[in-house]
């Protein structure tokens, strides 16, 4: 539980970095979710020098991230092609 709390934090961190617009889009209730439930004493901190895609996160914080992206701030035209790709690779990795 303890690194599934410490992946909060981090993509607490990261939700900060976001621009509104982007931000804004994501549920109250899920950004109050996340910020009740993360770690009280651990700290990461985002490296404004470094793309999010730098930061070295652990996967699980990148999960927890994409699924963020994907539910709350990709518009309907970006959710569809990146279920088109999904498929593209879920079929392509099934021939193997």
């Amino acid at each position: 539980m303890i690194d599934y709390e410490k992946r909060l934090v981090e993509v607490d961190e990261v939700l900060k970095h976001l621009p509104d617009e982007e931000f804004r889009r994501i549920p109250q209730d899920i950004i109050q979710t996340i910020r009740e439930n993360k770690h009280k004493s651990y700290q990461w901190e985002y490296d404004n020098h470094k793309k999010v895609t730098e930061q070295n996160l652990p996967n699980d914080t990148v999960a927890i991230l994409s699924y963020l992206n994907t539910e709350f701030i990709l518009t309907n035209e970006q959710k569809a092609l990146m279920h088109q790709i999904h498929d593209f690779n879920e079929n392509k990795n099934s021939k193997f």
